[in-house]
């Protein structure tokens, strides 16, 4: 039944790729604007909340994949998981929180990296570039996180995709 679903929602999804160069997806309750043109979609629900576009026909390469962290307990982070990332981008006082694990998450995301920040109605959005790998991270006021990430869009492509959250 489940793959029935599935691929109902990509025959639908499919329709909708046809009328531009973008489609409108909502996930977690946000609507998002994704380039047009994908092969293949994936939804990895239950504890992992993912959803997974891939626009080549190799897999593990050119992908736009949306993760919802909002509940995420494969870390401890000390704190609620949008008060951390808050710490990591904004460097907000977040006292409560692994002081040494936000350090480390700089160093991964933040230093040495283009970084931009910005807000946008009741989120804090960060994006995060790696040259090979970007991130785009939403953080809500209700300790909402997803990470938005992708092997083939740019910064600005990114951030675009955020426009109407």
């Amino acid at each position: 039944m489940f793959k029935i679903g599935l691929a109902a929602v990509a025959l639908i999804l499919s329709f909708g790729v046809q009328a531009g160069d973008h489609i409108e997806v909502v996930f977690s309750d946000l609507r998002f604007n994704i380039p047009a043109g994908f092969t293949v979609v994936g939804d990895i629900g239950d504890s992992q909340n993912m959803l997974v576009f891939r626009y080549g026909d190799e897999p593990g390469k050119q992908f736009l994949a949306f993760s919802d962290m909002t509940d995420d307990q494969t870390v401890n982070y000390g704190c609620p998981v949008g008060t951390f990332f808050e710490a990591v981008f904004f460097e907000t006082n977040a006292a409560e929180c692994d002081q040494a694990l936000i350090q480390a998450m700089q160093e991964n995301f933040v230093v040495g990296r283009d970084v931009a920040t910005w807000s946008q109605d009741t989120y804090s959005l960060a994006y995060s570039d790696h040259g090979n790998k970007a991130f785009l991270f939403v953080i809500g006021e209700d300790s909402k996180l997803l990470k938005i990430d992708s092997d083939f869009l740019d910064g600005e492509s990114l951030k675009r995709l955020a426009d109407n959250i």
